[in-house]
């Protein structure tokens, strides 16, 4: 039998290698998606709508997963995460149909929606102490892929089409998957009679404790998502090329891996409170200048201060959820905040879309700006009802 350390050093490593592969992957799709479908032809509002509608299949699903993550384990439902993220590469490899390219952004939304409760469950049962920072460790080879793939995955698609570099990536994904399927463990946890009935009650039950954290989640994750969907085809729109936009993309992935040891680290030392306003802050200047500006090399910036602000923001949004939650509901506890939030941002993309093609480019940015402010707001003026530190 692993001792406690034991299969906390093995976890750490399964799901750090496991993060290097989807890096790889989630990246190719998240930089090539939206780009493809402006090469077929589709605008921001067919962007937007397919970001939308994407996630209600997901928002349905994830209590259920949630249930699944803390009966049937943390593992099997990370490994299935990992299958859709491949499936979600595959099959823009083959096709351009829109109800097909709904169901690949389908699939790739499903796989974070229920992925990220999973792992995230699983390191905090393997890990005792120091979370912040065996969090960042598990992160940082996921953007370290992100940091290089998006320009050869841009360059790559440039030299031989989409399709290639899908497939290509997909079976990248694949093999990081059943790495991670043979090399990690199961967390023990306490053996207990599993009650479904309240188990499935729970699971759109609020945990009092986190009531803070459900609103200035949900309100962040609508302000984002009313442009990051967007922002490739807004940065191609402006003139740059494939493999242009891949860097940029790079660069936001390089920041955020070069910084996630030292974000990590000082979010055990300040608390999540203000990390999250930190993350806020460079997001609200990042929108700023993306709004304002168009110059190629000007948008190296914003695309450095969101790579800063994402950073601080995945340290500080998993301790908080794993320190407000106990060991037997924490998968449900991830999934209902992850369920909360991006249900209330299921339109967000879309209205972002509908802005941008009918009004100005920059309106998506100001919106998002003026919600930013006013959750930063919320959260200091309401710091001290706050159960997160």
């Amino acid at each position: 039998m692993n001792s406690k350390a034991e299969v906390a050093k093995k976890n750490i490593v399964a799901l750090a290698v496991f993060a290097l592969f989807r890096g790889a992957g989630v990246s190719t799709f998240t930089t090539l998606f939206p780009l493809y479908m402006l090469e077929l032809g589709y605008g921001m509002s067919g962007i937007g709508a397919i970001a939308s509608l994407s996630t209600i299949p997901g928002i349905i699903l994830l209590p259920i997963i949630g249930v699944l993550i803390d009966s049937v384990g943390r593992k099997p439902i990370a490994v299935l995460a990992g299958f859709t993220v491949v499936s979600s590469l595959f099959i823009p490899a083959f096709t351009g149909s829109y109800a097909m390219l709904l169901l690949a952004y389908t699939l790739y939304f499903f796989s974070f929606l229920a992925g990220q409760p999973s792992r995230s469950a699983m390191l905090a049962d393997s890990v005792d102490e120091e979370l912040g920072m065996a969090f960042a460790k598990t992160f940082m080879p996921f953007h370290a892929a992100r940091a290089i793939v998006p320009f050869v995955a841009g360059y790559l698609a440039e030299l031989y089409g989409y399709s290639p570099v899908f497939l290509v990536f997909s079976l990248l994904t694949t093999i990081g998957t059943l790495f991670f399927t043979f090399y990690s463990v199961e967390p023990q946890r306490e053996k207990r009679k599993i009650d479904f009935k309240q188990e499935f009650k729970n699971a759109f039950t609020f945990e009092k404790c986190l009531l803070a954290l459900y609103v200035f989640a949900t309100i962040d994750r609508f302000a984002w998502q009313l442009w990051f969907p967007l922002l490739n085809a807004h940065l191609k729109e402006f003139g740059m090329s494939t493999s242009e936009v891949g860097i940029l993309n790079s660069i936001t992935s390089g920041v955020l891996s070069t910084s996630a040891y030292f974000s990590g680290s000082l979010i055990d030392r300040i608390g999540s409170l203000k990390g999250f306003v930190l993350s806020e802050t460079l997001g609200i200047i990042a929108a700023l200048l993306l709004s304002l500006t168009s110059n190629k090399i000007v948008a190296i910036l914003p695309m450095v201060l969101i790579g800063f602000s994402f950073s601080l923001w995945i340290p500080a949004y998993n301790v908080a959820v794993a320190t407000g939650s106990n060991q037997q509901q924490r998968g449900k506890a991830y999934s209902k905040m992850n369920t909360v939030r991006t249900a209330f941002s299921i339109p967000a993309p879309q209205v972002g879309g509908f802005l941008y093609d009918t009004t100005m480019s920059s309106a998506p940015f100001i919106l998002s700006i003026v919600l930013m402010m006013i959750n930063i707001s919320i959260l200091w003026h309401g710091r001290r009802k706050s159960e997160f530190g």
